[in-house]
């Protein structure tokens, strides 16, 4: 499979590209990525490794790439082209490549499986130059967590890119299907903007309800997240689990009428989470954890990076890898979240 950067491609994209690469590389294809000739920006981005050559110590760029075999493109154009020929006369079975006019008008002969990034839908006008804050905020996602009095927070990692990246893979594995069965799809177009709007169905779904898409809520949200001894806790629960909840945290408060249906409950949700708050300020985020367990109430800690490589289930799973990468010792990563036969 060929990875085809664009230097003009915006970051958000790259990344959305690079992940598909990645998921393709890990389960068991042979993947080349052509890097612009001035390079893959990628690899001047942040968490930057102690050692290393300058253009090989992003952490971000390993984690994305590890596995793949890296060609650099001519810088001349000419020369890419005839370059890009030579791998295309090789068994190649799919091709990923970032908006590019003169790339998809080139592939438009080649029967192979293409899968095109772009970053805005089809048909809708594009505006400034797309980053992954503005597609977040496109697709409505920055209006879903937070305060409604303050700025929008900033999803954390790449949800927009890794979402589309996911995205992109399940296109590109149709269209094999297809070509496996006979036939010969045409190629699959993948908007950043658009795999947005889909993780957020609920906007959609909350018009049909109500008539307007659900938006930030602050303290008035129906699940929130409470502080404990050593950080924080998500606390969601269904209509039915409300009973489980108030046994968790056995206050006589929380057995007044206003708080016995869903509809009292969101009328007084403020004071609903002034009565729970005090029973997780005592405890850690392991005593609830392991209590809400016990009772069947899905509340879920706060974790940081180190408790996810030493959490228990994910060790029990072998989900944090070493990194498949020679030049760095001691790098562990997750693997992807899907095993066939128990090994890829």
């Amino acid at each position: 499979m060929l990875e085809v950067g664009n230097a003009q491609a915006p970051i958000c994209i790259r990344l959305a590209t690079s992940f598909a690469g990645k998921i393709a590389s890990e389960l068991g294809a042979k993947v080349v990525k052509l890097e612009p000739f001035s390079g893959d920006p990628v690899r001047q981005l942040p968490p930057i490794l102690p050692s290393g050559p300058k253009a090989d110590r992003s952490a971000l760029f390993k984690f994305l790439n590890a596995g793949k075999t890296m060609l650099s493109m001519p810088s001349d154009a000419a020369e890419a082209r005839r370059a890009l020929e030579t791998l295309l006369d090789a068994r190649v079975d799919g091709v990923l490549f970032e908006e590019d006019d003169q790339l998809r008008t080139f592939l438009a002969e080649c029967p192979l499986a293409q899968v095109e990034v772009v970053g805005w839908p089809a048909g809708m006008a594009t505006g400034a130059r797309l980053s992954e804050f503005t597609a977040l905020a496109l697709g409505g996602l920055l209006d879903m967590i937070g305060d409604p009095d303050r700025k929008p927070l900033r999803l954390g990692g790449h949800q927009a890119s890794y979402s589309a990246g996911l995205s992109v893979f399940t296109a590109l594995m149709a269209l094999l299907a297809e070509r496996d069965a006979g036939r010969h799809p045409p190629p699959a177009r993948v908007s950043l903007i658009e795999t947005v709007m889909w993780v957020n169905w609920k906007a959609i779904a909350g018009i049909d309800d109500v008539g307007k898409p659900p938006s930030r809520q602050g303290d008035q949200s129906e699940f929130q997240v409470v502080r404990c001894l050593d950080g924080w806790i998500a606390v969601v629960f269904s209509v039915t689990e409300f009973e489980k909840l108030r046994n968790l945290v056995n206050s006589p408060d929380l057995h007044q009428q206003k708080f016995a249906t869903r509809e009292g409950r969101l009328k007084h949700i403020r004071e609903l989470y002034q009565r729970l708050e005090p029973w997780f300020a005592t405890r850690t985020r392991a005593e609830v954890y392991d209590e809400a367990q016990r009772r069947g109430v899905p509340l879920g800690p706060v974790c940081s990076p180190a408790d996810l490589a030493n959490d228990p289930q994910n060790l029990a799973r072998g989900f944090i890898v070493p990194l498949r990468d020679a030049s760095i010792k001691g790098a562990r990563v997750p693997r992807l979240p899907v095993l066939w036969n128990s090994h890829i």
